[in-house]
């Protein structure tokens, strides 16, 4: 594990029930690591908000994995990401797993089912945990297994590709070249098929903004600004985030009456007939000079994925 390698996945939904307005579930998981050192962000687009359980994401480089909460991780760990991962994104309720998503970064799908394995082996390990340490009498001093209980939102299994629309090739490759050792693959591996809705229970749908303002800010104050896309969009503020050796996408803020309207995600292309098949539906084409996006769009408050025609 050497070096520095950068890659992004799209989140792409495998069980239905989940999604705020009954829509697909996307996301992003963007991943950098340096040595081993990784930092994984994670963006969960249409996911409903809750108001009991929460989301768990596993990552695994087929060898190694690692489990944190929908705000993301950052640390040292044992996780390789220069081949490509998988990660499991999990809806945790009263110790049960439910596996509702998965994104993949190269030739790794056979590791979402050890991300989902670390996911419900955490679990196991926390309800025996508060079991055994459980005294009626005794008031606890703090959280145990502190939590993110907000259920996260946020952006996009497969990777994000470039101009999908021209042709299908994967481009979350790494920076450094590295010989790949994986495991067997597990006899029963879990199916990624649409599974039955499963009822969650939501929280109140408002003042999604807020909680992802601190993200919003980062973004701004870390990359540069897309200066095209604010002029051809009123009210709106749009960063360029470079990710794999200079490709890229963009995340934008559109605003009315000077407040957010909408949480922008769009990805480079010279095609505007076809968008590309993830964003089918949810994407609508925005032309600049010499090219263009094709934009998803998030509503502020909410987090509700919107489709295209309802803008």
């Amino acid at each position: 594990m050497a070096g520095y390698t950068r890659n992004i996945a799209v989140i792409k939904g495998i069980k239905s029930g989940f999604s705020a307005d009954g829509g697909r579930l996307s996301g992003l998981v963007k991943t950098e690591q340096y040595g081993s050192r990784l930092r994984a962000d994670i963006t969960l687009i249409n996911f409903a908000p809750l108001a009991e359980g929460h989301y768990v994401i596993a990552l695994s480089d087929g060898a190694n994995e690692v489990v944190f909460g929908s705000e993301g991780y950052e640390g040292e760990c044992d996780v390789d990401i220069s081949c490509g991962f998988a990660a499991a994104v999990c809806f945790v309720l009263k110790g049960e797993v439910n596996h509702i998503a998965t994104a993949v970064c190269g030739d790794m799908e056979y590791a979402a089912d050890f991300a989902r394995r670390a996911v419900e082996a955490e679990e196991r390990a926390y309800v025996s945990s508060t079991e055994t340490a459980y005294d009626d009498e005794a008031i606890a001093e703090g959280n145990y297994y502190e939590r993110d209980e907000d259920g996260g939102s946020g952006e996009s299994g497969g990777c994000l590709r470039k101009d999908e629309a021209e042709k299908e090739e994967e481009i979350c490759g790494t920076e450094d070249e590295t010989y790949c050792g994986v495991r067997k693959e597990p006899q029963d591996k879990e199916q990624c098929g649409e599974g039955e809705a499963i009822e969650i229970p939501l929280a109140a749908a408002d003042g999604f903004f807020r909680k992802v303002q601190g993200e919003i800010e980062r973004i701004f104050g870390t990359y540069p600004r897309e200066d095209e896309l604010e002029r051809v969009v009123e009210d709106s503020r749009w960063a360029k985030i470079t990710y794999g050796g200079g490709k890229h996408y963009v995340f934008g803020v559109i605003y009315a009456e000077g407040k957010p309207a909408y949480l922008c995600y769009g990805v480079p292309s010279k095609n505007a007939k076809t968008p590309p098949d993830s964003l089918k539906g949810m994407a609508g084409y925005i032309p600049l000079s010499g090219g263009g996006y094709w934009v998803m769009y998030q509503d502020a408050a909410t987090g509700i994925s919107i489709k295209i025609d309802d803008i």
